[in-house]
């Protein structure tokens, strides 16, 4: 079960960005940036309560390992006015990029733990270090989600690796909220 480290006043942030060379294999940072407005005059959506990044986890956290599952649990507040459409999840820290297999990437209610009812992916686009996730239905607010993501085998360098967390409203002209990093830290066993 990954842990997590809330920040909500820009004072606190220094000390969670500490908090990332310490702590567990699995932690999310949300950065509290608020996001007003929810439909503007030239048809821009966004979202009114902030979507927050509760857990990044992995089932394996050794490097080269086969059947490891990424786990990325978001909640959508009731008061975030509209629902959310797609995600981008950008590695931005670690040696190597895993290679992920789109077509077994999962969108369900609730945790890893806790599954509920599923969504519908339209579209998993794959480019560089971006996963990009568009959802036929969009996730209607009040909804803690989890998105799972399926690589063909974890990196291959030990280390910290971060992931940033963007979130768009269902819209014509979505305005982008960014949650966070997840932090997942990979190993070495003593056998490899």
């Amino acid at each position: 079960m990954g842990n997590s480290i809330q920040c909500y006043k820009p004072l606190v942030l220094p000390l969670c960005l500490l908090a990332l060379t310490v702590g567990s294999p699995g932690l999310a940072i949300p950065l509290s940036s608020p996001v007003y407005a929810v439909t503007l005059r030239d048809g821009i959506t966004a979202f009114a309560g902030v979507p927050r990044l509760i857990s990044v986890t992995t089932t394996n956290n050794t490097i080269r390992a086969w059947s490891a599952a990424y786990y990325f649990t978001i909640e959508l507040p009731e008061d975030a006015s509209e629902p959310l459409k797609k995600l981008e999840i950008t590695q931005t820290q670690g040696f190597d990029v895993p290679r992920y297999e789109a077509q077994r990437t999962r969108v369900f209610a609730g945790d890893r733990r806790n599954r509920g009812r599923s969504f519908s992916i339209e579209e998993v686009a794959i480019a560089q270090r971006t996963l990009t996730l568009t959802l036929e239905e969009p996730i209607p607010p009040g909804t803690t989600f989890t998105v799972g993501l399926y690589p063909v085998r974890n990196p291959s360098v030990t280390g910290v690796y971060l992931f940033g967390i963007t979130a768009f409203p269902h819209g014509e002209k979505p305005q982008k909220a960014f949650l966070g990093f997840g932090r997942l830290h990979f190993y070495r066993t003593p056998w490899i």
